[in-house]
């Protein structure tokens, strides 16, 4: 890039859709309804699918994957065009611009394909009926998608790297809400004819390809359902693909209209109008069209909402035979020794004390030190803050049954506590992640330190952990209150957690069991596997460092989060991540003291007493309030 005369663009501004203040706020309200009605009608959709017995088929196996790529491909766009409804600064990172372009681009490509492979699914069932499920076998549908989603990277990769290899180097304004192919290449300073073939090539062979297999297989499917005598006949043939045609109809005339035409016709401010109806619009209309049109889906509806509404009856009504439904639960505790209650009831209270005070000290002590307000303490406070709500989930209900004889808990209370117990747990283990690879950024990239851990970047990794959290929790929670608890309710443990709960279950718990086993697998693998690898890289950046000091300076940045680390992924893989049958209520209860109390406790201890940064700042704080003299602070 010439440097004399351009300067290179890091980031871009995103003008948007209205300037007007007042129809920002019309617009954001609006836009965050169809947002909202697309999240909740596609995956709506694909839960439904997943759950119903009756839609296990390749129609609806492709139409889960529709939903998944709406849910998508609205993700990429709704949330970045929200928040700059709501912020003057309406900037996107270089890299960011391209993340979206190639998110968007790969899902509408896939979605492409997809549509045309829905098309051959209906032409398979009307023209050839007797022979479909041995057509459109399980293994030719997933080759099917997999085809589909392979040609989208490829679409996707080929659209992102073409565009983001001009060089941006005059104005930065995008006149859109979003980072689009056509906007960028306006804004390139060096040649974009090639950019713009390979947009028009690539758009054209998609487009001619799968409207051409759309088109042969309607006109082959036109052609059985005039061969149907019967007027009813032809009617349930034609209503098997409706919705599939009215899919087809908004998405591709959208798409012809946006990019099969010359560059000279574009009119920007038209086309971002244009832009909202295939990035917002249609994702929305998608499910609400195979809903509403679509008489299995509105029946596997039917069919569910019955089941909830038995399942709910079923929870406060006898069970037919000579079981009762729990309505409520007798949690046993650590110890029936009276003895025992009030030594155990003072070390723990002491312990839940200690928790509280330091926990909420190191919230308290990062958000006032300028010297804490780095990313590596950003995540500190965010652990500290996690170990204080999961702490207090258990704790007080724990510390107040050592003097009550009736140690119960509710129905509801008991799901509520599984649910924010697991929730903060995958939090924190999601977090310990996000940390080690704080920690990698910080030792094996000092110089970009700042940039590549920058606050939008820190608050997105946080963000992350809390959805793996919410999604892992619900998981739980659902697998596990959707059993039978129609005999004992009496709890073999001091919280309801899931093992002891499966234990009281008069129904089958191998689901719920997988559910656990694969869910906190996938968890514990993905968080270790990042750990593991960020460790290896800061190990071998450490080793070739020449200086013993600064291989001891570096080494005791990690110590902190290593002991963290081992204590919580080594006490977690032992208890949930073995075979039920190897469970020891007794021997486990006392290992949830350690996660559930103890590392809470010891986190903040771990921190304050290994970390030179956190002392000092600690010594200064109480030097503010008078605690100690002026000659100690001198002195560190």
């Amino acid at each position: 890039m010439d440097g004399q005369n351009h300067t290179e663009v890091t980031e871009f501004i995103l003008l948007g859709l209205v300037d007007n203040p007042k129809m920002k706020q019309l617009c954001f309200v609006i836009v965050l309804i169809m947002y909202l009605v697309t999240l909740t009608g596609n995956l709506g959709i694909i839960i439904l699918i997943w759950m119903d017995s009756q839609l296990q088929s390749p129609m609806y196996f492709f139409l889960s994957h529709l939903s998944f790529l709406d849910f998508g491909y609205s993700s990429a766009i709704a949330p970045k065009m929200l928040e700059n409804f709501l912020t003057e600064k309406k900037t996107i990172s270089y890299t960011d611009c391209a993340t979206q372009m190639y998110f968007f681009v790969f899902c509408a490509s896939t979605e492409c394909i997809l549509l045309a492979a829905m098309a051959y699914d209906r032409y398979e069932a009307i023209c050839n009926p007797l022979m479909y499920m041995v057509t459109m076998s399980p293994q030719k549908c997933i080759l099917m998608v997999a085809g589909s989603y392979l040609i989208g990277f490829l679409n996707a990769m080929t659209q992102t790297i073409s565009t983001f290899t001009l060089s941006f180097c005059g104005s930065n304004i995008i006149n859109h809400f979003f980072c689009d192919v056509p906007p960028l290449l306006a804004l390139s300073c060096t040649d974009t004819s090639l950019n713009q073939m390979v947009l028009f090539v690539f758009a054209t062979v998609l487009g001619i390809f799968t409207s051409a297999e759309i088109l042969v297989s309607y006109t082959f499917i036109l052609a059985a359902i005039l061969q149907i005598r019967s007027v009813k006949g032809k009617q349930k043939a034609f209503s098997t693909c409706a919705s599939h045609l009215m899919a087809v109809t908004i998405f591709y005339g959208t798409t012809v209209f946006m990019y099969l035409r010359p560059s000279s016709s574009y009119a920007m401010d038209q086309d971002k109008w244009a832009s909202v109806f295939y990035t917002v619009v249609i994702p929305m209309l998608n499910p609400l069209i195979y809903s509403l049109r679509n008489k299995e889906v509105k029946d596997a509806l039917r069919r569910l909402q019955t089941h909830e509404i038995a399942f709910l009856r079923g929870i406060r009504k006898m069970n037919k035979g000579n079981h009762s439904s729990v309505n409520e639960f007798i949690l046993l505790g650590l110890t029936d020794n009276p003895k025992m209650q009030l030594p155990l009831f003072a070390l723990f209270l002491l312990v839940y004390v200690i928790t509280v005070i330091g926990n909420a000290g190191m919230i308290l002590l990062i958000c006032t030190d300028l010297q804490l307000h780095n990313p590596m303490y950003f995540f500190l406070g965010n652990l500290s803050f996690v170990d204080f709500c999961y702490s207090t989930v258990t704790s007080p209900k724990m510390l107040a049954d050592f003097f009550t004889n009736s140690k119960r808990i509710s129905y509801v209370a008991c799901a509520l506590q599984l649910y924010l117990f697991t929730f903060f747990a995958d939090v924190e283990c999601a977090l310990l992640a996000v940390m080690a690879y704080d920690r990698y950024v910080a030792i094996c990239n000092p110089l970009l330190y700042t940039v590549i851990m920058s606050k939008k970047v820190c608050k997105r990794l946080m963000a992350v952990a809390y959805i793996i959290g919410t999604v892992d929790s619900i998981a739980y929670t659902c697998s596990t209150f959707h059993l039978s608890f129609c005999s004992s309710n009496v709890i073999n443990h001091f919280f309801c957690d899931m093992p002891p709960l499966f234990e009281l279950s008069c129904s089958d718990t191998y689901v719920s069991e997988t559910v656990l086993f694969v869910f906190d697998g996938y968890v514990e693998a993905g968080s270790l596997g990042i750990i593991l690898v960020s460790y290896i890289y800061i190990l071998i950046t450490i080793m070739r460092m020449r200086s013993t000091e600064g291989r001891q300076k570096a080494f005791s940045t990690c110590t902190s989060h290593l002991t963290i680390v081992g204590m919580f992924h080594g006490t977690a893989l032992f208890m949930y991540l073995q075979p039920s049958s190897s469970h020891s209520m007794e021997q486990d209860k006392w290992i949830s003291v350690f996660y559930a109390v103890v590392i809470p406790m010891l986190n903040p201890l771990i921190y304050s007493l290994r970390n030179k940064d956190v002392k000092h700042a600690v010594t200064k704080a109480l030097y503010k309030i008078g605690l100690l003299k002026r000659n100690v602070i001198v002195s560190k």
